[in-house]
This record gives C-alpha cells, sequence and structure tokens, in this order.
C-alpha cells in the first residue's frame, strides 16, 4: 500500500502542481532593528488550505520533509530550524503521516556579527519546499526575500512568542521521567530500544513521533500507554558506510493533559546504550 501512495504523490506533482498550490509561504523576523551580536528570530509562516497538510522533518511511512534553507548576509548565522509538535495524519492505504495543518511557524534563531558596521540593508532569504496532501498531494517550492537595517523594518515579535508555546518542552521540564533500554549496534545489526515514560498524572491521550536520521533504518515503531505509563519500542540499524548526525536522536511524544491541552516533550533516544 505505501507503494501505491507514493505513486499518487508522483503522479498528481506533474499533474497539477503547475495549476494549484495549497500552501502560501511567508517570511518572518521578530526585530525591525538589527543589532550587531544581538540574536533575533527568523521564520517561514505556512499558511496551509483547510483539508491539506505538509510534513514534519519525519514525514512518516510516506511523504517528504517541509524544508527551509537561509541565505544570510556575511558573518551571519543561523541556528537549528525549530519544529511545533506535530500532528498524526491517517493517509490512502494505511499510510501514516506527521505533519501540520492549517499554519505552522518553523523559525531559527540568527546571531548577527559582533562587528556589524555596515549600514546598508540586510537582505535576507528562505528557500522553501514542500509536500502537501489532501487525497492527492503536490509538491511546491518558493524563495522569500526580505531586508533589514538599522533603520528598521518589518516584524512581528508576537507572533514569534505564540509560536514559541507550541514548541515540544524538554523532558526535564516536563511532568515526566523517563528510563531507556538497548541500542543500536555499530556493527550493522539490528537492535530494540525502548523507552519508558512514567508520568506524574496519567495522560488523557499519547502520540509518539519517532526519530529519524538518513543514515538509519528505523521500523516497528510502537507506543503503548497504560494509566501513568508510557513505553516506546523500535528497531533499527545502522545503514553500511553511513553515520548518523548525532549519537543522540530527538522524538517528540505529544499528550492532552488533564486540562484537555496538548502539549509536546523532546524525548531523547541514546543509539549507543547496551542491549538489553
Amino acid at each position: 500500500m505505501r507503494w501505491v501512495f507514493l505513486l499518487t504523490l508522483l503522479v498528481t506533482r506533474t499533474a497539477g502542481a503547475q495549476y494549484f498550490q495549497p500552501v502560501d509561504p511567508r517570511l518572518v523576523v521578530s526585530t525591525a532593528h538589527v543589532e550587531a551580536g544581538k540574536p533575533f528570530q527568523i521564520g517561514v509562516l505556512f499558511h496551509i488550505q483547510r483539508g491539506w497538510h505538509v510534513y514534519w522533518h519525519n514525514p512518516g511511512d510516506a511523504g517528504l520533509p517541509t524544508s527551509v534553507r537561509w541565505t544570510l548576509p556575511e558573518g551571519f548565522t543561523a541556528g537549528p530550524l525549530r519544529w511545533p509538535v506535530p500532528q498524526r495524519f491517517e493517509q490512502p492505504g494505511g499510510v501514516v503521516g506527521y505533519g501540520y495543518e492549517d499554519t505552522v511557524l518553523l523559525a531559527a534563531t540568527v546571531t548577527p556579527p559582533a562587528n556589524l558596521e555596515d549600514k546598508a540593508p540586510m537582505p535576507l532569504r528562505a528557500d522553501t519546499g514542500w509536500l502537501a496532501c489532501e487525497k492527492l498531494c503536490l509538491r511546491g517550492k518558493k524563495s522569500l526575500d526580505a531586508t533589514l537595517g538599522p533603520n528598521g523594518g518589518p516584524s512581528d515579535p508576537a507572533l514569534f512568542t505564540e509560536w514559541a508555546a507550541k514548541l515540544p518542552a524538554d523532558v526535564t521540564s516536563s511532568p515526566v521521567t523517563l528510563a531507556s533500554g538497548g541500542g543500536v549496534p555499530r556493527d550493522g545489526q539490528v537492535g530494540t530500544v525502548t523507552v519508558t515514560l512514567d508520568w506524574k498524572e496519567a495522560p488523557k491521550a499519547v502520540d509518539w513521533f519517532p526519530p529519524s536520521d538518513p543514515a538509519l533504518n528505523v521500523e516497528e515503531a510502537r507506543s503503548k500507554t497504560d494509566g501513568s505509563r508510557t513505553q516506546l519500542t523500535f528497531r533499527a540499524k545502522r545503514l553500511a558506510g553511513e553515520e548518523p548526525e548525532s549519537t543522540t536522536l530527538d522524538s517528540v511524544v505529544a499528550y492532552t493533559d488533564a486540562a484537555g491541552m496538548r502539549r509536546g516533550v523532546r524525548i531523547p533516544i541514546v543509539l549507543d546504550g547496551k542491549e538489553t
């Protein structure tokens, strides 16, 4: 069934992308004034038409991650892209996807150089790409530009404050403790990883968004919650000649608390743990 879905992606991309695009991205910044060495926020706000969705950095069983690539003035540096807590989508053929609908802000922190003296306008660019799906799927891309300078420019600091609340929290500041066992062997054999979460208060609902890495084949990712305990398990092996981007992978658990609020927590998974 997965191959049927992937074929659908290919056919619809070529058939309809030039006529209709359900995603409208916009480049946004948090400040009207750029100061030497003072970090600010930059992001792309994706507006998605009703019924459609785009994908998280791990798209699930099929799909493509949404991408943002920055082009900044010389000496400026951008931190990692921040991904809000995603949603789970049931797609044709029983294929599960992870992503966003309606709107999503993908943002990063930009730090200007400490010796910034240039008074000239400072151009910013974001090259974006996405796969948008409803019953069918369309690929899209767009380059977005903005210009900032010491005399000001367009800014929307409240937008970044709003979306900061939708990011997954660190596990150390969340109502959960974790214990993990197992690992992914370096010899290319399949390993099993298990993470146990104990909640201070039993959640009403739990969704797990497993980790992904181009150097790993991750499979059989499962989540089971019983009262105030959630167990996460998956099997994975390292691909020949590839090295994971990090020895610790970030996954995300979304949960609904007793007040009915949906929140998220980052769950770090250590690849080099000992098999248990």
